[in-house]
């Protein structure tokens, strides 16, 4: 009788190579839909954290704007002579400003590769420009600012300080000099002019976090919809 080729040692040796293949290709497939499915929770939990820090980033631009203005309407008081002197106009205005990064969840993003499960690629480009643009300017308008609190300062304490008073947390902290030096610190020109650099600086703050801000509201809504679809 004539042997079937199904039980020939050949046709046993390619129907196993045929399962392993199989069996190996479905294994990778059934993995690589996990890792697809692991990284899409990856960027749906960092867009919501994202959100989370952008909303700090917004409270906090918040008071860089009351702030800078503060100090502006100081500087302007202490050097216009109209005005009767205030311990208030040198220390609202002496001090300097750090920004604080919120952006961990959008570094885990990065680090992970969940970025590039991100559909749209108008938030991706936002978020990058964020994070760097935005972030960048304020930083540099920062820097400039704090330059201009050491230079200031350095020439403040050539003046006597009579006294110092905390007034808690919520509150200036007083700075009352000596009578006899009020009227040079007001009439001192290398103050005024670095109040004035200083105050362009707290200017461009003011404008950096407003456009900052406006990014803002756009991520958050391109945020939703990205995390909705």
């Amino acid at each position: 009788m004539k042997k079937s080729i199904l039980n020939t040692p050949a046709f046993r040796y390619i129907f196993e190579v045929i399962v392993i293949v199989f069996s190996v290709t479905l294994s990778f497939y059934i993995q690589d839909v996990l890792n697809d499915r692991e990284k899409i929770e990856q960027k749906n939990k960092g867009l919501e954290g994202v959100l989370i820090e952008l909303e700090k980033d917004n409270k906090s631009y918040g008071f860089t704007d009351l702030y800078n203005k503060q100090r502006i309407n100081c500087i302007d008081s202490l050097f216009n002579l109209s005005y009767k002197f205030k311990p208030i106009y040198i220390s609202g205005m002496w001090s300097n400003f750090e920004m604080v990064e919120n952006k961990r969840f959008f570094d885990a993003l990065i680090s992970t590769g969940a970025i590039e499960y991100i559909k749209s690629n108008q938030l991706k480009s936002e978020l990058s420009d964020y994070y760097n643009l935005e972030y960048m300017k304020l930083k540099s308008a920062i820097f400039s600012d704090n330059l201009c609190f050491n230079r200031f300062s350095e020439r403040l304490t050539n003046f006597k300080i009579d006294s110092i008073k905390w007034n808690g947390m919520d509150n200036f902290t007083l700075h009352h000099f000596n009578p006899n030096d009020i009227k040079k610190i007001r009439n001192d020109t290398k103050l005024k002019s670095t109040a004035l650099e200083w105050m362009m600086y707290m200017r461009m703050e003011i404008g950096y976090a407003d456009d900052a801000k406006k990014r803002i509201q756009l991520i958050k809504k391109l945020i939703n919809q990205e995390l909705n679809n």
